[in-house]
């Protein structure tokens, strides 16, 4: 069964060409290599050139494998690319002779492969940055997509539904937790892949972090550090067990299908500390806020001024959304086949959200002895309010030990 039907695929690639036409760039084509825009705009991720005019219907030119293309893409024109000598002259048949104006995905080309195609393409092609064009086009999501969402978030409450179970151990630590929750996404039905664009950004299914360890700042982007379990993967759990009354945070990707709910939930081996409790409550009024007030039409790095500002109102400014100055500077993050797609709630983003728009939104504070507390849930913005996408209980999850 192919994953996108003709229309669905049919719809994206007419914004798409719409997109290209009000663009100043006045581009001729763009050539597709990144797997979650090829997937988005054909259907497979087996290895192609895509190639998109503003006015001819799309070409798939296949590297590896062909069949297996054919078989995932509703796409007419599906082809086996040879050789890279012929991409020029599938170019040329439906642009006519250089001089081209070429956009690529510049923000994850690596140099060495632009340096390939530049010199492949010769001195008639420019390269542009196509980039901007293919995440606005894939920002507003369809309700095929959400519904996507939707499936991945039912699968994820049974996930949580699991932790009181696989905490109840004795000496169990957060890193042993991770594992045997990343074992029970794959049961669910995980695809095992978490997409995230950019360079040096991973992560896995999911993080677990608690205590003092969880609060440790690291490299990553994340709101969620922790120590990790080795110096080569220094952020999420680690291999000390978990102490009784002591705040664990669960931060969970779930993708059945490519796309990716994003929810995180408290738990405690114990009785959660009144501090603790009292934190985390903050941060849930945070996320009511949101609900209350986002809806079509509002402006992202405004919600993430007023989500600043109440977490300041409410005691729990200093260390928000991280250590000290060290904290990251977003309150939220869109979601779909990558994990930090657009648009984010953070400074200058300026373009008010619009219906489809699928958003992660996650107060999180970082306490140094207790680690970091705070609750996220998926969103997609309707014309009149957040439909919340991750209907999954938000009281702190507890186990006796």
């Amino acid at each position: 069964m192919k994953p996108f039907d003709s229309a669905e695929i049919q719809a994206r690639h007419q914004r798409l060409q719409q997109m290209m036409k009000a663009s100043g760039e006045n581009l001729d084509a763009i050539i597709v290599l990144n797997t979650a825009d090829l997937y988005y705009l054909s259907g497979t991720v087996q290895t192609a050139h895509l190639l998109i005019t503003a006015g001819n219907e799309p070409r798939l030119l296949v590297r590896k494998v062909l069949e297996r293309a054919r078989e995932d893409s509703p796409l007419g024109h599906i082809e086996p690319l040879s050789s890279m000598k012929g991409l020029p002259d599938e170019l040329a048949s439906l642009l006519g002779p250089p001089p081209w104006r070429i956009g690529m995905e510049l923000d994850v080309l690596p140099a060495a492969t632009y340096a390939f195609y530049s010199g492949l393409l010769g001195e008639g092609a420019e390269i542009l940055d196509a980039t901007p064009l293919l995440m606005a086009n894939r920002a507003a999501k369809s309700e095929f997509e959400i519904g996507e969402l939707r499936r991945a978030a039912e699968a994820q409450r049974t996930l949580f539904e699991s932790v009181p179970e696989l905490l109840d151990r004795d000496g169990a630590s957060t890193c042993e937790l991770q594992n045997q929750l990343d074992c029970r996404a794959r049961t669910l039905g995980h695809c095992g892949i978490i997409r995230l664009r950019g360079m040096n950004i991973g992560t896995g299914i999911g993080t677990v972090t608690s205590g003092a360890e969880g609060a440790l700042p690291n490299h990553s982007l994340f709101p969620i550090g922790g120590k990790g379990p080795h110096a080569c993967v220094s952020q999420g759990g680690s291999r000390s067990p978990i102490e009784r009354d002591t705040p664990i945070i669960i931060d969970y990707l779930m993708s059945l299908s490519g796309y990716h709910s994003d929810c995180t939930r408290m738990a405690v081996s114990g009785a959660m500390p009144d501090g603790a409790v009292e934190i985390y409550e903050k941060t849930r009024e945070l996320l009511r806020f949101c609900e209350d007030t986002i809806r079509e039409g509002s402006t992202p790095s405004k919600i993430y001024e007023e989500m600043v500002a109440l977490a300041h109102d409410k005691g729990i400014g200093d260390n928000f959304m991280g250590p000290g100055e060290l904290a990251v500077k977003f309150t939220g993050h869109s979601v779909g086949l990558e994990v930090n797609e657009l648009p984010v709630l953070a400074p200058r983003f300026d373009e008010p959200l619009v219906t489809g728009n699928t958003l992660a939104i996650e107060p999180k504070y970082t306490h140094p002895e207790w680690g970091v507390i705070g609750i996220e849930n998926t969103y997609a913005v309707r014309a009149d309010r957040l439909e919340n996408l991750t209907e999954i209980p938000e009281d702190i999850i507890t186990c006796s030990g």
